[in-house]
């Protein structure tokens, strides 16, 4: 009897291991004949418990904790990832993520296209490089936003200096449109930027409201712009000087001196040549310059 029983229970389990491989191998026929999206959709039905949590690590002020980023431009940078991302319900696209950086790698703000990951099921992380607002540029009385490796940038940030009248304005795609993927044309944006460089660690910087570029695509130089709206000739750009000019390690000794004597870049002058070995200060209307005797030493740099 015992043996009838454990020959009966023997066939009842080959029944039921054939009848679970049955079912399912028919649910993967299921899936090859009826596709493999509305069991992915139904798998991320119920996955997904709530709404889509977008973080996006924003850039900071340098040594600082918050940041530089308008709330405005924050938040339409959220709304791009957003509309990129699709329904919440989307998490087993494989295809978000990408989406999600591709769309806003176009926005001129990631100097490459940012890393999308998805800690979990409704969470997804944007992190990247950003580029760091440099100028204002002024093109034909509009105003302009440029980063510091020369790409422009999208409006609603200002910074804190400007780059006046360069030769060129801001690149455009062939169909009229802003284009961020390319870096502003022109060699005097780029030397404005390389000034601006230079100067941004000084102690003086603040008083340097820009640079006008307006006389360097003709006559190769740069002209600083003072908070008062006095000028500093400085001349060729900073990696390669004009012939028969000082070296820019001298012309940045020479402002040093300056602000040591004078407290200020310009001296008080309205106008101020420092790219040759003396000096010069134009004090008049027709241009005719001299060279005052109480600035003869700091002058030359000594």
């Amino acid at each position: 009897m015992a043996s009838t029983t454990n020959t009966t229970a023997a066939v009842f389990k080959t029944y039921l291991s054939a009848a679970a491989t049955t079912l399912l191998c028919g649910g993967l026929a299921a899936g090859i004949v009826f596709g493999r999206a509305p069991l992915e959709r139904r798998a991320a039905s119920v996955i997904d418990t709530g709404s889509l949590d977008l973080r996006i690590t924003w850039p900071v002020a340098a040594g600082g904790k918050s940041t530089w980023m308008p709330r405005a431009s924050a938040e339409q940078l959220t709304m791009i990832a957003h509309d990129a991302a699709g329904a919440s319900s989307e998490v087993l696209d494989a295809e978000q993520l990408s989406r999600i950086s591709t769309a806003l790698s176009q926005t001129g703000w990631f100097i490459k296209p940012p890393l999308v990951k998805r800690p979990s099921a409704n969470v997804i992380t944007v992190d990247g490089e950003w580029r760091i607002p440099a100028a204002n540029i002024r093109f034909n009385n509009e105003t302009f936003l440029i980063a510091w490796d020369g790409h422009p940038l999208p409006p609603g940030v200002e910074a804190g200096r400007w780059i006046y009248d360069p030769v060129l304005g801001p690149p455009r795609d062939t169909a009229g449109e802003r284009d961020y993927s390319q870096p502003w044309g022109g060699e005097d944006v780029a030397a404005s930027l390389e000034l601006l460089g230079r100067v941004e660690q000084e102690p003086w910087a603040s008083q340097v409201r820009g640079i006008d570029a307006s006389q360097f695509s003709r006559e190769g130089v740069l002209v600083i712009i003072t908070d008062r709206n006095t000028k500093v000739v400085w001349g060729g750009r900073p990696s390669k000087p004009a012939l028969g000019e000082v070296s820019t390690a001298q012309k940045m000794q020479h402002l040093r001196q300056l602000v040591k004597d004078t407290r200020r870049i310009d001296a008080s002058y309205p106008l101020i040549y420092i790219n040759q070995d003396r000096l010069q200060f134009d004090i008049s209307a027709t241009a005719m310059a001299r060279r005052p005797t109480s600035q003869d030493d700091a002058g030359e740099g000594k």
